[in-house]
C-alpha cells in the first residue's frame, strides 16, 4: 500500500496486542449478552420450524470459528461429505483453501439450491441418499445432531461412511449464559427461530460419555468460541465455550 510513492503509514498490522484487544471486546459482548439474557424473554415467535422457510429468510452464510478449526485439520484434496451443509459456505471454503472433493447433503431444497449455485454437488435427503457413495476421507456434521431426535442412529450412519475422520460440532448447553437462565428459573435458549429446532442437548462431559457409549474412539475436543479472553474457552470449556468442535479419528 503506497500513497504518492511513499510507504503507507496506516496499514493495519496484526499483532498479539491487536488479537488480545479483539478477544477482550468479543468476550465482553458475550458476558454482556449472557447477563442480560438471563432474565430476558426467550423470543418464542410461535412459528413451527420449516427449513425451506428458514433458508428463504436467512442471509448468505459466513465463516464461523468452528469452520476454521475444521479447515486446520483437513488434509488437502480430501474427499468430504458435509451433512446438513445448508448453503454450502463451509464446503466452498474447504474447496478453496484445501482443494477438497466436496459432496453436500441437506434436507432443505432451498439451502441446497444456494449451494448448487456456488458450484457444489449437493443432494437433498437423509444419509440414505449417499449410502453407496462412501467411504469419505472426512464426514462433517456441523450443528446438526442437536436438531435430530434419533441422533444415535444418525451418528452411527455417519461413522459407517467415515474412512478417516468424523467432524462434529454442537452447542454447549453448559455454557455460562444457559446456566444463568436456569439460575433465574428460565430454560436455556439455543434456538434461532423456534424451540423445536433443538431437540437434543449436551454438556461437554455428557457428550464425551455419549460418544463412548456408542463405541466411538476417544475424541479430540476443540472449543471454537465463547469467552476467549485469556483463553478461558480452552482452559474451562464446559463453562466458557459456546460451540464445541469434536474430531473422531479411526484407529489403525
Amino acid at each position: 500500500c503506497r500513497l504518492r510513492g511513499a510507504p503507507c503509514r496506516h496499514r493495519v498490522r496484526d499483532s498479539a496486542l491487536k488479537r488480545s484487544l479483539v478477544s477482550a471486546w468479543f468476550s465482553w459482548l458475550e458476558l454482556k449478552r449472557g447477563i442480560s439474557g438471563a432474565v430476558g424473554p426467550a423470543g418464542f415467535n410461535g412459528r413451527a420450524i420449516d427449513y425451506d422457510a428458514y433458508w428463504n429468510d436467512r442471509h448468505p452464510g459466513s465463516l464461523h470459528p468452528r469452520f476454521l478449526l475444521i479447515e486446520e485439520g483437513m488434509p488437502r484434496g480430501a474427499r468430504v461429505l458435509d451433512v446438513g451443509c445448508g448453503d454450502g459456505v463451509l464446503l466452498c471454503h474447504l474447496r478453496e483453501r484445501k482443494g477438497v472433493v466436496a459432496l453436500g447433503l441437506d434436507v432443505s431444497e432451498t439451502g441446497a439450491a444456494r449451494a448448487r449455485a456456488a458450484g457444489l454437488d449437493v443432494r437433498v435427503g437423509t444419509l440414505d441418499a449417499v449410502a453407496t457413495a462412501g467411504p469419505f476421507d472426512a464426514v462433517i456434521m456441523s450443528e446438526v445432531i442437536e436438531h435430530v431426535a434419533d441422533a444415535e442412529g444418525l451418528l452411527r450412519q455417519a461413522w459407517a461412511l467415515t474412512g478417516t475422520t468424523l467432524w462434529l460440532t454442537f452447542p454447549n448447553i453448559a455454557y455460562f449464559p444457559h446456566r444463568l437462565r436456569l439460575l433465574f428459573g428460565r430454560f436455556p435458549v439455543q434456538w434461532a427461530v423456534f424451540p423445536g429446532e433443538h431437540v437434543r442437548f449436551w454438556s461437554l462431559p455428557d457428550f464425551r460419555e455419549w460418544l463412548t457409549g456408542l463405541g466411538l474412539p476417544d475424541a479430540a475436543i476443540l472449543p471454537s468460541n465463547g469467552v476467549t479472553v485469556f483463553g478461558l474457552h480452552r482452559l474451562w470449556p464446559n463453562l466458557f465455550a459456546n460451540q464445541i468442535v469434536v474430531r473422531v479419528d479411526r484407529r489403525g
